[in-house]
C-alpha cells in the first residue's frame, strides 16, 4: 500500500505547542508560552509565540521555527472532590 508525500511528512514541532508549555528556544533558553498568534492561512496554527523567559522574566515574541523542543507540557490541575 502506498503512502502520499503528505502522509510521510511529520508535523512541525511548533504546531504541537500550546499555551502554558515550557519550550526551548535559541541555544539554551527556556520560556513559558503565554499566548500565540495564528498564521494567515490557518488562524488556529500558531506562528508567533509570546513567551516569558524562565530565568530572566523577559517577555518577548519568537517565531514558531525557533522552538527546538517542548520541555514540559502544560497540565491543568483539577481538584478531586
Amino acid at each position: 500500500m502506498g503512502y502520499s508525500d503528505e502522509e510521510l511528512v511529520e508535523e512541525p514541532l511548533f504546531l504541537k505547542v500550546k499555551c502554558g508549555d515550557a519550550v526551548l528556544y535559541e541555544k539554551d533558553q527556556i520560556g513559558k508560552v503565554l499566548t500565540f498568534v495564528g498564521g494567515s492561512r490557518d488562524t488556529d496554527a500558531p506562528s508567533l509565540f509570546q513567551i516569558a523567559n524562565v530565568d530572566s522574566g523577559e517577555i518577548r515574541w519568537i517565531h514558531g521555527e525557533e522552538v527546538t523542543e517542548i520541555v514540559s507540557k502544560y497540565q491543568k490541575n483539577t481538584m478531586l472532590t
